[in-house]
Formats: structure tokens, sequence, C-alpha cells
């Protein structure tokens, strides 16, 4: 998909004088013309009018896009980005795909012909491509994701160091059998944190057991379903590192129905650390991400971006942190 830029560049002029030969076929000198439209018929350039209007005309509303906003590590981004949008006079718009893949590329769609100045999306779901081709057109930002190889603005943590800090923490603590719960691998965020659990396993002379990983929903009764099946395949485990304190949470749940001892008999850490995951019984261990932070930082490198100033560095990764508390059965 051919941009502007190119168009421009082949055509030696402009970026502006495209613009203007676009909107008026009269305007500038007929050679000018004859090179731009030329160079637009070569490159099959499809310019769109809405696309232009999304740039040069300001409405001070922006759009977020979540996939389930049940999940309270969402709302609390969010939270960072109404606030500071509110700082700068900026409306926001959100929307809920529900993790459904069509409505997700039906809203980013959409939003090519609506008048909004800028996206910020944590929807893991949307294609990278579809992603990529709207990145080149509008202001994106892309929140808590790691899209390897893309230079599309994104804030986020280290998810590979984070896991690592995890794992390593269960292992000082003498864990030789620990058990995994994630979602899907198609999301990178999962894929990253299941790699990175395995290597930590094999550095440390550790077994890799594919009978104690198993994935499922990222939901308080996946992670209860996941810790059953767990229990249910006979397999020794002292541990379970949860890619999602949602899951961590439905997997004590389902320890505890079965008589089964958290932290006395086997050890639960987290991911994400949710308010509630402080408060749950036994608190949660969990890697703490800066989420509203995230959200703030993400609304201000949209704001960079809808201003047309140079983004020196496209990813900003935010330190994290592990929490200890009494799940895992040492805390501070």
């Amino acid at each position: 998909m051919a941009t502007i830029k190119e168009v421009a560049t082949a055509a030696g002029v402009s970026p502006s004088t495209v613009s203007r030969i676009l909107a008026n076929d009269t305007w500038g000198k007929e050679e000018t013309r004859k090179r731009v439209l030329n160079a637009i018929k070569e490159l099959q350039y499809n310019p769109n009018a809405l696309a232009r209007q999304f740039r040069t005309q300001e409405t001070k509303t922006i759009i977020v896009i979540i996939p389930d906003l049940s999940n309270t590590i969402f709302h609390e981004i969010t939270l960072g980005i109404e606030a500071e949008a509110d700082a700068h006079n900026y409306k926001v718009l959100i929307v809920d795909t529900k993790r459904q893949l069509s409505l997700e590329s039906y809203y980013l769609n959409a939003i090519q012909q609506h008048e909004y100045d800028g996206v910020i999306s944590m929807d893991a779901n949307i294609p990278r491509k579809l992603l990529e081709q709207f990145a080149t057109k509008y202001p994106l930002v892309v929140a808590l994701m790691n899209i390897p190889g893309s230079q599309i603005p994104t804030v986020r943590i280290d998810n590979i160091a984070a896991t690592a800090a995890a794992m390593k923490h269960l292992i000082r603590l003498g864990h030789k059998s620990i058990a995994h719960i994630t979602s899907s691998s198609d999301l990178f965020a999962y894929k990253e944190r299941l790699d990175t659990y395995r290597e930590e396993l094999i550095k440390n002379n550790l077994s890799v057991n594919p009978q104690l990983i198993k994935a499922g929903e990222a939901t308080i009764s996946g992670g209860f379903e996941m810790a059953n099946q767990l229990i249910a395949s006979g397999e020794k485990f002292t541990a379970i590192f949860a890619a999602g304190d949602t899951m961590a949470m439905g997997a004590i749940s389902a320890l505890r129905q079965k008589g089964i001892r958290v932290p006395e008999d086997v050890a639960v850490v987290g991911f994400d650390d949710l308010e509630v995951s402080s408060y749950y019984n036994p608190p949660l261990t969990t890697i703490r991400q800066p989420k509203y932070k995230i959200g703030q930082y993400a609304f201000s490198k949209l704001l960079s971006i809808m201003k047309e100033e140079k983004v020196t560095e496209p990813v900003d990764i935010l330190p994290y942190e592990l929490v200890i508390r009494e799940s895992c059965g040492h805390y501070l």
C-alpha cells in the first residue's frame, strides 16, 4: 500500500503538492500535475479524502480499543489514558471488541471513516498487517503489547525480563516442578512468557514437562479449569506460574477446592498486579505492570504523533516490579 510520501518522492515534489493536486486536478503546472498523476497510477496509490480529513481536522477526540473491559488491567490503563487526555482537553471514546476478531477489524476500519484524531490499541487480536497499514496513515499507539520488529509506536514492559524474575524467584525458593498456565500462544505476550518459562527451567537444569503446561481462557474460570487439568494429570508440581493474575486467582480456587493449600503445598505467582491481587486470599505474588503510567505514556506518545512531532524512540519500555506476597510462601 503506497503512501502519499512515496508518491511525492516518485514525482519529485512535496507531499503537500500531491495533496493539492488530489484536491484540485487543475492546480499547479501541467508538467507537475502529470508527474504526480503518473506516480499515483504507477504506485497504485488509492487516495482517501476522509483519511486526509482525519489528519487535517482536529476533533480533540481519540479512540481506545480494548479486547475486554471486564479485565481490570485494561480498565486501569484506560484511567491513565483518560487522565492525560483530560489534561490536554481531549475526549476518549472506548471501544470494547469483546475479543471478537470480526469486530476488531470492523472497528479499526470504521475509524477511518470518522473524525477522530488518533487511536490507542490494547487489542492483541488485531492482525499485525492491519495495524501497520493503519499506522502509515493515522496516528496510532499500541499499549501493553510487543510487536517484534515493528516500528509501530508502542508502550509496554519487558515481558521476557519480568517473566524471568518471577521464575527465578520460585526457583530460589527451591521449587523444581513448576507448572505454567497461560492463554493463546497466538498472542505474543503469552508466547514470550511461555518461552521464557521454558528457558529459565533449562538454564537451571530443570526438566520441561509438557504435561505441566496448560492453555485456556485468560479469566478466573479459565485458571480454575487449567489448574484442575494439572491436578487431574497426576503430574507432581509444587508451584504454578500463571501468565495473568486472573488465571492465578482461578488456579488458587481450584487448588483449595481439592484440599491443596496455597502456599504450603503449592506456591502461585501471577502477572499484572491487578488491584484485587493484593486483597486476594492469600495475597498474590505477581509482576506489577505500571498500568496507569502505561496509559499516560501512551497518550503522550500519541499526542506527539498527532502534533507531527518527531518520535525518537518508537518503543517505550517501562519498569516492572516483582511484588512478593503470601501466595508463594515468602513475602516481605
